[in-house]
């Protein structure tokens, strides 16, 4: 990049402003993008314009007249218990209750480490830290999720069998890593996988209906006495 007269000198490194945003402030990049639409953000005193380049080293950022240099925020990780009908997303153009309805404005920077279903309930992890959602969510580190699911009839060996040794779905085999039946019509089981409706599709395939389905681990955090809406502060889990 040229430098111009009185200009400071260039340290060869840019990133675009809703990274760096989101780096800092522990925001999404689409929250990022929002807060410059609405010319919250400056650069050197200029107001910052989407997809703009930035060098973070010599250029001076604000976010509605206050500076965000430095201002690297504080790894939060919390539990809370997802109830029915509750969407895993930030939010939804159908007007529909999110897990974000459920947290006060101070955690409304976080993002969900993994998804659960519409009518699925249970623990749900949310974090502003990268690296811990990367590392929850990516198939190769296999995070463990524990599952207790009771179905629309009494089980029968049939089904604990075919759970155990596995059923083919589109995306291929899944199974359960363990299983052990807790009730005539209930199950507890712990999985690696994470696709999409994976366990009632399994149960369908059986000729099963799940009626309820609760997620009561992630790795080494448990759901507890947790109840539907509550959440609490953990620490982040390698």
């Amino acid at each position: 990049m040229p430098q111009t007269k009185g200009s400071p000198p260039s340290s060869n490194f840019s990133t675009r402003i809703n990274t760096y945003l989101a780096q800092r402030l522990g925001i999404s990049r689409r929250e990022a993008d929002r807060i410059i639409r609405d010319k919250k953000v400056r650069i050197n005193g200029n107001v910052a314009a989407l997809g703009q380049q930035l060098d973070p080293a010599l250029d001076q950022i604000t976010v509605a007249g206050e500076p965000v240099a430095g201002q690297a925020p504080n790894k939060i990780t919390i539990a809370l218990y997802k109830p029915r009908t509750y969407l895993t997303t930030r939010s939804d153009p159908e007007g529909r209750k999110t897990v974000m309805n459920l947290l006060p404005g101070e955690l409304q920077n976080l993002k969900p480490a993994g998804r659960l279903d519409y009518d699925s309930e249970g623990l749900l992890l949310l974090s502003n830290d990268g690296r811990f959602i990367f590392e929850s969510t990516h198939p190769k580190f296999e995070k463990e999720k524990e599952y207790r699911i009771i179905f629309n009839a009494p089980v029968d060996s049939l089904l604990l069998d075919a759970f155990k040794l596995g059923i083919p779905l589109t995306e291929g085999i899944a199974g359960a890593d363990r299983l052990k039946q807790v009730g005539p019509d209930e199950i507890e089981l712990v999985v690696h996988q994470g696709w999409n409706r994976q366990l009632r599709r399994m149960a369908e395939e059986c000729g099963y209906q799940v009626s309820r389905l609760i997620r009561t681990r992630v790795g080494n955090v448990r759901l507890d006495n947790l109840k539907p809406g509550e959440w609490r502060r953990v620490e982040t889990i390698g």
